[in-house]
């Protein structure tokens, strides 16, 4: 049996996921300029399909760096979307997918910690050409 979870089960766990950070009173402020969820799960979906070997025929391109990076993520933020995020995970897989995945999660976010939250700490900042 795989580690990896279906398309279904990420478009799932997504779906549930936004669902939980909408809501949080630490997170929700990051998504209010989106103004069609189901596009942006749809594109979050399709990201982490093809991050665990999954194949579109358009997969979505996704500057992870250059849309989190003028949000102002702190550290705090990172770890409260860590928790939903591994909470999500354990309530909508079977353990081996959900840990499967969260290491996948971690990689990112130490790439988004950083890239992101310790160049914001030293002042520094992302110039558009």
């Amino acid at each position: 049996m795989s580690n990896t979870p279906s398309y279904e089960e990420i478009e799932k766990v997504v779906h549930a996921f936004y669902e939980k950070v909408i809501l949080s009173p630490e997170l929700g402020h990051f998504f209010q300029h989106i103004d069609d969820f189901a596009e942006h799960e749809k594109r979050i979906t399709g990201f982490w399909w093809v991050s665990m070997g999954g194949r579109l025929d358009d997969p979505p391109k996704i500057d992870m760096i250059g849309k989190h990076f003028p949000l102002g993520i702190k550290q705090q933020d990172l770890e409260t979307w860590l928790a939903l995020f591994s909470e999500t995970l354990g309530q909508n897989l079977e353990e081996s997918k959900a840990l499967f995945w969260m290491d996948k999660v971690m990689v990112i976010a130490a790439r988004l910690k950083q890239i992101v939250i310790d160049n914001q700490a030293m002042g520094l900042q992302i110039q558009d050409n």
